[in-house]
């Protein structure tokens, strides 16, 4: 049912091109019920001319009947493409709905997530959702109405045999509800495998150095078609499922027919020939629209399947009008002066195992405090607490002498600077990576920036300099210059508040110690937090805590 609210909510940003489509599908479906009727007609005019010559009155309506299958068709046409586009609006919208709902889930929520699979519904389960309008939309809505208008033109033509051809029809529902729930159950478990095949793909590829290094091909292999044979078992179940229902139905249609031909041959004589041929045909479109109405409820329960995890994540209120420039809300933003303060914090990721235990710490304005403590003992993870990733489980985290819970993440995290273990930088140019959350400095001072990053000579000896392009997480340079640009990226704003998290770590020791220097001078109002195992060319100037 998730699946349908979504589709109702986003269907109010293209209601006026979806209210035209179905208005010339309307058209396209009653000009169908015309095929059978025009054999009606002709059947009883062959058998009641004595000379076989043209009535006036018949070619006018085939004349007029022409015209309305020409313009049934432009307008067929049209109705297509329109429905196609409505339905490529729709996968865009879902996929940026979708990628702003996970953007918005704290980063605990990614703890525990491979981002592979969650890339994969991005892709494969929402491009499912393209197909929503052209093929359950359209013809559940062209087949219902058919099956309306088959009803009423074969009450007209026979009551009886009417409410016994609607009688044996209704009997299929159960069967085919039946056999849709098992296509829903393994489609999800197909898409679910491919996802985590797509999963394992996505991290040998990130982490391709590893995978050679530890010799691991092999097994990445041998475990990625594991997955797809997994989703492949999946496939064939739902495949058989799908079969089953369709011979099912196609079985008693057939005796439908069968019986249908049999009251039009010894069935009642107050029908004429041409009412039998047209009621023959009339069943014949109702039982196939029927069964082409319940591909439809299948193809639906496959599509609901394979994205019941979209619709279990996505926030409904990220649904929004691609065509329209979003206003998004920006907050009054606080100037911190940059006092940080732990009291006895005590945080742990699971209610078993701490991974700070009572820590209490503070540093003031204008201070440098270094945290050190062997690997595991918790350093990224204070700096995870400052940041307001996570909340602690006992104690309290102050910024200038305010518990965070009462400061607001957008103001905090705009007067933190941070560099993490990793620097991950984003496809794009070196400026573009630097002046990520503020474009508007002047040249100077982002020349001034890369100075005091260290980063300006090895920036000019690129071919285009801070112009030149980088790939995807900025694989094309090394450990030490990706830290550099991601520092000048932190020293951007001026932040009250900087935290390097072994931000030192990949940097040669001249360089090293030259960026200390720089930072001292840069920074001797402003609070810095350095957490690292080398501690040798950091100025003396620091608090230290061991943790």
């Amino acid at each position: 049912m998730k699946l349908i609210k979504l589709l109702f909510r986003s269907v109010k940003y293209s209601r006026k091109k979806l209210i035209i489509a179905l208005i010339c599908l309307t058209f396209v479906s009653v000009t169908n019920l015309i095929y059978p009727w025009l054999f009606k007609i002709m059947v009883d005019h062959l058998l009641h001319s004595n000379d076989g010559s043209p009535d006036l009155n018949i070619t006018l309506l085939i004349v007029l009947i022409g015209g309305i299958i020409i313009l049934s068709t432009i307008l067929g046409y049209y109705t297509n493409i329109l429905m196609q586009q409505l339905g490529f609006q729709l996968r865009n919208n879902i996929r940026t709905a979708y990628f702003k709902t996970l953007l918005n889930f704290p980063v605990s929520f990614f703890k525990d997530e491979a981002v592979g699979k969650l890339t994969s519904r991005a892709t494969e389960d929402i491009s499912m959702l393209q197909n929503v309008y052209s093929g359950i939309l359209v013809p559940a809505y062209q087949n219902i109405l058919f099956i309306t208008g088959c009803l009423i033109l074969m009450l007209m033509l026979n009551p009886f045999a009417t409410g016994i051809v609607t009688l044996i029809i209704l009997c299929i529902i159960p069967l085919m509800y039946y056999f849709s729930r098992k296509i829903k159950v393994s489609s999800g478990e197909s898409q679910k495998e491919h996802a985590l095949a797509n999963a394992v793909m996505d991290e040998s590829l990130t982490g391709i150095r590893e995978v050679k290094a530890l010799l691991l091909e092999e097994r990445r292999i041998e475990k990625y078609k594991n997955k797809l044979i997994a989703a492949l078992v999946n496939e064939v179940k739902s495949s058989s499922y799908q079969a089953k229902s369709t011979q099912s139905v196609f079985v008693i249609v057939s005796l439908l027919l069968l019986f249908i031909f049999y009251i039009g041959i010894y069935g009642s004589s107050s029908w004429s020939p041409g009412s039998a041929v047209a009621f023959y045909f009339y069943s014949y479109s109702l039982t196939m629209a029927f069964l082409s109405l319940g591909r439809v409820y299948s193809r639906y329960y496959h599509i609901s399947g394979s994205t019941i995890k979209i619709t279990e994540t996505i926030d409904l209120n990220n649904l929004t009008d691609l065509n329209e420039v979003d206003n998004f809300y920006k907050p009054n933003i606080d100037t911190l002066k940059g006092k940080v303060e732990f009291k006895n914090v005590s945080f742990g990721y699971n209610s078993k195992k701490l991974v700070l235990n009572n820590i209490s710490f503070s540093v003031n304005p204008g201070e440098w405090l270094l945290i050190t403590g062997p690997s595991g003992s918790g350093k990224s993870t204070i700096s995870s607490l400052i940041l307001g990733f996570y909340k602690a489980n006992n104690g309290e985290i102050l910024i200038d002498d305010k518990n965070i819970k009462n400061v607001d993440t957008f103001t905090l995290r705009n007067n933190i600077g941070f560099v993490g273990q990793e620097a991950i930088l984003f496809e794009g140019t070196i400026r573009e990576n630097i002046l990520i959350k503020n474009n508007e400095i002047s040249e100077k001072k982002f020349y001034d920036i890369l100075k005091i990053s260290m980063a300006e000579k090895f920036i000019n000896q690129l071919p285009n300099g801070a112009d030149t392009n980088i790939a995807e997480r900025g694989i094309t340079l090394s450990a030490g210059q990706r830290s550099r640009i991601a520092i000048a990226r932190a020293l951007v704003n001026e932040p009250a508040i900087l935290v390097l998290d072994e931000a030192n770590s990949m940097l040669e020791g001249n360089l090293e110690a030259e960026l200390w220097h720089n930072l001292l001078n840069q920074r001797n109002d402003k609070t810095t937090i350095i957490f690292s195992h080398h501690t040798e060319f950091i100025p003396k100037v620091y608090k230290h805590i061991q943790i």
